[in-house]
């Protein structure tokens, strides 16, 4: 249970800062795919905080692990489908108006930061969650995978913006990401029945 909060508060501090940077930074540059995947990391890091709860509290034995395990596991899937619903209506509204993203290097390097530093997260989060066989751990590590995926995404879509002059490549990459969120948050919760 140590190593599994400590694991949740590195990746709960690690996607605060990320997540504000690129959202900051995605609405100075008018990019949605690099607002979808800030809200995309704040979804980790609310994931991540739940966990801390869920993890914190069965170390005190106040509260049975199998109900806090329910509650963090819905969370973690509700946050993706909230991602999801958020960054394609945005991308929506980009394509429907024709308007890019005006992709700057604060922005590159925010996406590629991500790029680098969620799959390590990830694979922390998923070697530590078969350890304590957490559910909402393994779904928290998908969310930091969703991550690194629309961070790529996003960092696509600002290049091919920047480099090709293609206003539509970052809405498209945002709803890249959209569907990547929401798929992944249908099938998280549906697992919850089985």
């Amino acid at each position: 249970m140590r190593a599994a909060l400590n694991i949740s508060w590195m990746a709960a501090t690690w996607t605060l800062l990320a997540g504000i940077a690129s959202v900051a930074i995605g609405v100075h540059a008018s990019s949605t795919a690099l607002v979808g995947t800030g809200t995309d990391v704040l979804a980790d890091m609310l994931s991540s905080l739940v966990l801390i709860w869920r993890f914190r509290t069965e170390l005190h034995g106040d509260q049975p692990g199998h109900q806090v395990e329910q509650h963090a596991h819905l969370v973690a899937s509700l946050a993706l489908l909230a991602v999801a619903v958020g960054v394609a209506t945005g991308s929506i509204i980009k394509l429907v108006s024709g308007r890019g993203a005006s992709p700057d290097a604060a922005g590159i390097a925010v996406a590629a930061a991500s790029v680098v530093v969620l799959p390590v997260l990830a694979v922390a989060k998923l070697r530590v969650a078969a350890q304590v066989a957490s559910r909402a751990l393994r779904t928290d590590a998908l969310i930091s995978l969703v991550g690194t995926a629309t961070a790529a995404l996003s960092l696509l879509g600002l290049l091919a913006t920047q480099t090709l002059h293609w206003s539509a490549a970052d809405p498209v990459a945002a709803l890249l990401i959209a569907v990547l969120a929401g798929a992944t948050g249908v099938r998280e919760l549906r697992s919850r029945s089985s």
